[in-house]
């Protein structure tokens, strides 16, 4: 069985809240790092714990991207492309973009023939073919 991990899990390890539910997720996620438990990531949930842990927790933004990449390695953990993901999060740690638009330019960057339509001027820094509708 695998099974979908809910943001409030995600917030719960990436901010070590210390009340007594910590000690569960932990375990939790030492049990998806030995592949003991197989769990898949939506992007919705990984872009919805980014923004929370930005603009509630005020958590660093280089810091997520460390937190995100290391919880993108573990053996139980499935994510839809997940290398596209993970060269999103890259993308958006080196750059001053939203996670929104790192995605996006991870998604064209490896398929050169697609397009973005987007009036978003700031995606023709990174070399991608955009077009204004």
């Amino acid at each position: 069985m695998t099974a979908l991990l809910d943001t409030n899990v995600l917030i719960r390890f990436l901010t070590i809240d210390k009340n007594t539910k910590f000690k569960g997720v932990f375990q939790f996620f030492q049990d998806i790092e030995k592949g003991k438990v197989v769990t898949e990531l939506k992007l919705i949930v990984l872009f919805q714990t980014i923004f929370v842990l930005i603009n509630y927790y005020k958590v660093p933004k280089n810091k997520i991207a460390e937190a995100i990449l290391d919880i993108l390695k573990l053996k139980g953990l499935r994510i839809k492309e997940k290398r596209v993901v993970q060269r999103a999060v890259e993308i958006w740690d080196l750059n001053s973009i939203e996670i929104i638009d790192a995605y996006l330019i991870s998604c064209l960057e490896k398929d050169s023939n697609t397009a973005l339509y987007s009036y978003d001027k700031d995606f023709d820094k990174f070399g991608i073919n955009r077009l204004e509708p």
